[in-house]
């Protein structure tokens, strides 16, 4: 009899989440098609959440992969936007992998932080994270990612607002809708400094 397929509990939190790909990951690679498969029906949010993490974690000094987490926010925050149910992504997404290596190292540089914060985030002010009130932050992921290539060249920016869309991210994750006003606290600071930018040069 074949072994029963793990499941990630329903009420996970952030470090079990993390916990429960790194060990599926194994010693080989995991791609984001494995991923979906591992969270099953819940994957919409997961799969976002995932993606807004490891641009805070060295994985986003790997080339090539700020540009396919980038991608998979703004197809994800698209899917979540029009209400769609079932992820979605196109093939050549779901076949990119990474090997455990760099999936434990994330895991490892995150851990110590989500540490801390786990154990004060819950469930309050759910009429942010929730439709329709998650819209605002929702259009924030997308427009974000389509312009994340374009702002690299200002390191600074880009973890300011990789770092509101991780915020945004576990806010929806775990409902916590303090946690979204912060989001959208970084993202005001974001507009600041894009705005100081553009003047700059005109």
């Amino acid at each position: 009899m074949a072994d029963a397929k793990p499941k990630l509990s329903h009420d996970a939190g952030l470090l079990e989440l993390l916990d429960f790909i790194d060990a599926e990951t194994g010693d080989g690679h995991i791609s984001v098609g494995d991923v979906i498969n591992l969270l099953g029906p819940r994957s919409l949010i997961p799969l976002l959440l995932l993606p807004c993490l490891a641009m805070v974690s060295p994985l986003s000094a790997v080339p090539g992969v700020p540009s396919v987490l980038s991608a998979i926010v703004v197809l994800v925050a698209v899917q979540l936007l029009v209400g769609q149910k079932r992820l979605w992504l196109p093939r050549f997404l779901l076949q990119r992998s990474l090997h455990a290596d760099r999936v434990s190292a994330m895991v490892e540089r995150l851990r110590p932080v989500l540490r801390r914060v786990d154990h004060v985030l819950r469930k309050r002010l759910v009429m942010f994270t929730d439709w329709p009130g998650n819209l605002p932050a929702l259009c924030v992921f997308c427009a974000v990612s389509f312009f994340m290539p374009a702002i690299e060249f200002v390191p600074f920016l880009t973890s300011i607002l990789a770092s509101a869309m991780a915020v945004f991210a576990v806010a929806l994750f775990v409902r916590d809708g303090v946690l979204m006003l912060a989001g959208y606290t970084l993202v005001g600071i974001g507009v600041v400094l894009i705005a100081q930018a553009v003047s700059a040069v005109t």
